[in-house]
């Protein structure tokens, strides 16, 4: 299991010839919360971000994330997808709000299962001060939600708070 902060700023290596093609800057994701593709901006004078579909990617690891050729890095159109961190659909900072009306928070991260591709929960910040004092939340990513313009809406009776194991 992964943290989305974690992958961010990990370096791009081409297995077949040991080269650095960029840097991960953003993770999209599908409205069933499927992680879809990343973000790779290539070094240089002239930064080039390039899409990489997830199902290229040979490994997300601690220190890289590998994949086979430098052909799978192509152009891409995000405003079909959510993203972590730009864009119109950004998860980061986005509101999570139960049906009763009660705002838990917003995402300050996601945690995700990197050989399956799929969101598992939800790091939640109430702000700095709550942060501080009381540390960050983590919920399960519920059965039922609503992707909103503003916010996503979970069931109130479904939210679980848990605290995942990093290996």
């Amino acid at each position: 299991m992964k943290k989305i902060q974690d992958v961010l700023g990990l370096p791009v290596l081409d297995t077949s010839t040991g080269k650095k093609l960029g840097v991960v800057k953003d993770v999209y994701f599908n409205q069933r919360g499927e992680l879809v593709g990343l973000a790779v901006e290539s070094p240089g004078i002239f930064t080039k971000r390039s899409y990489l579909s997830f199902d290229k990617v040979g490994a997300i690891g601690d220190d890289a994330v590998t994949i086979g050729t430098e052909r799978f890095l192509t152009s891409f159109n995000q405003n079909s997808y959510y993203s972590f961190s730009t864009g119109k659909k950004a998860y980061k900072e986005y509101p999570i709000v139960t049906t009763n009306g009660k705002e838990l928070g917003h995402i300050s991260d996601v945690y995700f299962q990197e050989e399956l591709g799929k969101i598992l929960g939800y790091e939640i910040s109430d702000g700095f001060l709550s942060d501080v004092t009381e540390g960050r939340r983590t919920i399960q990513i519920p059965k039922k939600m609503v992707f909103g313009e503003d916010a996503i809406i979970v069931p109130s009776d479904e939210i679980k708070e848990v605290i995942f194991d990093q290996e």
